[in-house]
């Protein structure tokens, strides 16, 4: 019988005890093991074995998941730069490129790079780094928070376009360009006709589009400072 108290008083293999604990890093890793469209608070959840509610702590909702990916993605482009040597325009690239990059790796379409809630704190962070270095080169506060927001809608603009082309295999306005074009007499909008004839898909380039930005920004400084 003492025998059987014993076993008795023995926590059974599958009991269950307090959720493990969890930190930032691991939901990341763990968001990182996702598949675009699998990509929700319960599938991370589920993926470190912890109630959907343990994430809220660090992470609001699946934009705050977003924003951790995307930031992420920035400390390691960024681990790359040294800082004190470097340009704000390299900086400006190689910010609007790891927003754009996370979000088409990601596959989210319609979410926004903000600094709003928990989700955030990572993006404040990064916003203060890029933000000094604006300030430093001779941008005004309210300069260097409008280049922020503008290369982060840049970049959101050319990752939506890109996911787009990925789902559909051409820009979404092509085709109801065309079909304009094609109910017109033909020496009408000879441009538009050209530029269709002549692309075999969209594709925008990024570069290009933050070069133009920052060639823009440059004109802001004195000449000494650009």
């Amino acid at each position: 019988m003492a025998g059987e108290g014993t076993q008795r008083k023995r926590p059974a293999p599958g009991r269950r005890g307090r959720p493990p604990r969890i930190d930032q890093q691991q939901i990341i890793a763990a968001a990182k093991t996702l598949a675009p469209g699998q990509l929700t608070m319960q599938a991370v959840a589920d993926a470190l074995g912890v109630d959907r509610s343990a994430l809220n702590y660090y992470v609001g909702d699946r934009d705050g998941l977003v924003q951790l990916l995307v930031a992420d993605l920035f400390d390691s482009e960024l681990a790359t730069v040294e800082l004190p040597g470097t340009d704000w325009q390299d900086i400006l690239r190689v910010y609007g490129h790891a927003i754009r990059d996370g979000v088409v790796r990601i596959g989210v379409v319609g979410t926004h790079f903000t600094l709003r809630g928990l989700g955030g704190s990572a993006s404040l962070e990064l916003a203060e780094r890029i933000t000094q270095t604006l300030l430093t080169a001779g941008f005004t506060v309210a300069q260097a928070t409008g280049i922020l927001t503008l290369v982060a809608a840049l970049a959101f603009s050319d990752a939506r376009d890109t996911l787009a082309m990925t789902e559909h295999r051409e820009h979404a306005q092509l085709p109801e360009v065309a079909d304009a074009l094609a109910r017109r007499p033909a020496e009408q909008y000879p441009a538009m006709r050209r530029v269709l004839a002549e692309i075999d898909h969209y594709a925008r380039d990024f570069d290009f589009e933050l070069d133009v930005v920052i060639l823009g920004l440059e004109r802001l400084l004195p000449p000494g400072r650009r």
